[in-house]
């Protein structure tokens, strides 16, 4: 019993460490990053805040965790060819966690959760339902859109490779649209799979702004 929960504040130390400076190892999985469970709740479990193999909800992927409900004040520009819309289902499962409306205990079909814990005001991963200072998801990006802007490239065409230590090269498209639309896994790695840097999870690294050249032209 003593190893045991010596092992469990041994991983629980390294996480805090990982969330604190905001480092993680690209392409190594979600054990042991700022998404490993363990990290909230003393347990051998990495998945199951999110996952779970029976009696989930019907969102996909087997999601087990209390969905928010909230109305988001949308970003806006005059500048934007694309209409803002709601945050699309792959972003809610995100957001779930991330608004602050949801505990990221709330799982397991709990309407509570085992403490409700909620990110803070003060907590880099707080974002909160205003996401006027927050790239814009839930946008069909698609050829008409590139075509029209002008600043963006073809995501039907453009070849983007995603990843480090693994990767896969594709179109914008398959690689970082969802239902063709640009959601918050377009340029995070949730699962540490295909991260390429060390900070924010991203898709693709954030030197030069490389990130951001993959769509963006200007």
């Amino acid at each position: 019993m003593k190893i045991r929960i010596e092992q469990q504040v041994g991983v629980i130390l390294l996480l805090v460490v990982n969330i604190a400076t905001g480092q993680t190892n690209p392409g190594t999985g979600v054990a042991g990053t700022v998404h490993d469970a363990r990290v909230y709740f003393v347990s051998d479990q990495v998945c199951i805040q999110c996952h779970a193999p029976h009696n989930t909800g019907t969102e996909r992927p087997l999601w087990n965790h209390a969905m928010s409900t909230a109305n988001y004040t949308l970003y806006g520009s005059s500048t934007m060819n694309a209409a803002s819309g709601q945050p699309g289902p792959m972003s809610k499962l995100c957001l779930s966690c991330h608004d602050g409306t949801v505990g990221i205990s709330d799982y397991g079909g709990s309407p509570v959760g085992p403490g409700g814990i909620r990110f803070g005001r003060g907590d880099k991963a707080y974002i909160a339902t205003d996401l006027r200072n927050d790239h814009p998801v839930g946008i069909a990006y698609d050829t008409a859109l590139a075509t029209s802007d002008r600043g963006l490239a073809d995501p039907a065409t453009k070849s983007v490779t995603i990843g480090t230590v693994k990767s896969r090269t594709g179109t914008i498209a398959s690689m970082m649209l969802y239902d063709g639309k640009v959601e918050c896994p377009s340029c995070h790695d949730v699962h540490n799979i295909y991260t390429a840097g060390n900070k924010g999870l991203v898709k693709v690294g954030l030197t030069g702004s490389s990130l951001c050249l993959q769509c963006h032209t200007k």
